[in-house]
């Protein structure tokens, strides 16, 4: 047996329990960082210059975001934020804007609004959180915006189409402020958020007032939008609503989608039934005014998601009719709208870029799916860090206060005498 001084077994219990510190950090990191963290890349430079049975008396629910007082900034993620900016008041509601800027100063940047999902009776700008910071991370400005959202008894069509329409024209009054050119602003949609962004590329500049013969009282002018992003959006209402608790046609054997549109969403949206209203089902559809004349879109839906991707072929099929240029990308399997950011996001942005006639951000990488460790590997990680801690503690208490310690000595080699 060979002995080792007891400085030399605290010196390697110090080490021990040091890696074991170290690494009980990183993996704190790990476990308390936000779901969907990725890896950025730098800013492009070159962008500052250029359930069934459920009626609707049982949807819950939502009001509006309150607004920030005085709307401070504040960073985060390596974002410049400034949320609750009210943009305008409407019969009593505020409609609010949540502004992601990069951090490096500059002007006549692109400016993208956002417009968030929820099925037109919940959700709130800061749904679109990280698509703002994504954007701000590449040189551009995000500004997610609200609309009024329906509740059981309150439709809100047109009323939200006219709100989002008042936010783009905002954007456009307000864009140098926030270091962007208001001629050149996108639109990207999540979901009840396409629908509504679909709507205004196909409206274009024609404000949604001038169709329903209610008057705007909105003093900022039209601005044009020069790109449209939906993902995941229902183009055809009449199509996806379900009469009488039967499953919307739209849905065909997605049994998923079959319950999600049993729900009353597009009643309690539209204050009726396709049977009773058909007019103001496709009044609300986009495919209703597709024209030469529609903005340039980029559509995204999963084969097998809430929405069903007929909905998105159906509104390209019109879009190629009417010789409008655009994009249909179809994903694999079951993701919804936002959920799919990361698959769709590098081939989106140029797209965009193209159309703001600005250089095409640096792309980011996004962590291949299945690449991150689970929770669980985590813990058990951990575990196992732990067990060296105790190991690194125990060496160093005994190497400080006990006798040598006695080991084997290495294979091949005598004992010493």
């Amino acid at each position: 047996m060979i002995e080792v001084p007891p400085r030399r077994a605290a010196t390697v219990g110090r080490l021990l329990l040091a890696v074991s510190i170290t690494l009980w950090a990183v993996l704190g990191a790990a476990l308390l960082a936000p779901a969907g963290a990725q890896d950025v890349a730098p800013t492009d430079p070159g962008a500052g210059d250029a359930g069934t049975g459920i009626g609707a008396d049982d949807l819950p629910t939502t009001t509006l975001p309150v607004p920030t007082e005085g709307n401070a900034s504040f960073v985060e993620d390596g974002t410049r934020i400034t949320r609750g900016i009210v943009t305008a008041v409407v019969d009593g509601v505020p409609l609010t804007a949540d502004v992601y800027q990069p951090l490096e100063a500059g002007t006549n940047r692109p400016v993208v609004v956002l417009v968030h999902g929820g099925a037109w009776f919940q959700g709130a700008p800061s749904d679109m959180d990280r698509q703002g910071k994504l954007l701000a991370s590449q040189g551009w400005v995000g500004v997610s915006v609200s609309y009024r959202l329906a509740q059981p008894g309150s439709p809100t069509w047109p009323q939200a189409l006219a709100d989002v329409q008042r936010q783009i024209r905002w954007v456009g009054a307000n864009a140098a402020t926030y270091g962007a050119d208001p001629a050149k602003i996108a639109v990207i949609g999540s979901s009840a958020g396409a629908h509504l962004a679909s709507l205004v590329a196909s409206l274009g500049t024609t404000d949604v007032a001038v169709l329903t013969g209610t008057p705007s009282d909105d003093t900022n002018p039209p601005v044009p939008v020069r790109a449209v992003v939906s993902w995941s959006a229902p183009t055809d209402l009449r199509d996806l609503a379900g009469t009488d608790g039967n499953p919307p046609v739209g849905c065909g054997e997605n049994e998923a989608c079959q319950i999600f549109w049993e729900l009353p969403f597009t009643e309690n949206f539209l204050g009726c039934l396709p049977d009773a209203c058909p007019d103001r089902y496709d009044q609300a559809s986009p495919m209703t005014w597709v024209k030469p004349e529609t903005t340039p879109m980029w559509l995204a839906n999963s084969t097998d998601e809430l929405v069903p991707i007929g909905q998105l072929q159906d509104l390209a099929s019109a879009l190629a009719a009417a010789d409008v240029d655009h994009t249909l990308k179809i994903l694999p399997g079951q993701a919804h709208a936002q959920d799919y950011t990361d698959e769709v996001w590098n081939d989106m942005t140029p797209w965009l870029a193209e159309h703001l006639g600005v250089p095409a951000p640096n792309p980011i990488t996004f962590p291949a799916e299945g690449s991150g460790l689970t929770t669980e590997m985590l813990l058990a990680l951990g575990a196992l860090v732990a067990l060296l801690g105790l190991v690194g503690a125990a060496t160093w208490f005994v190497g400080r206060t006990g006798p040598a310690t006695a080991v084997p000595p290495p294979a091949g080699e005598p004992a010493p005498a």
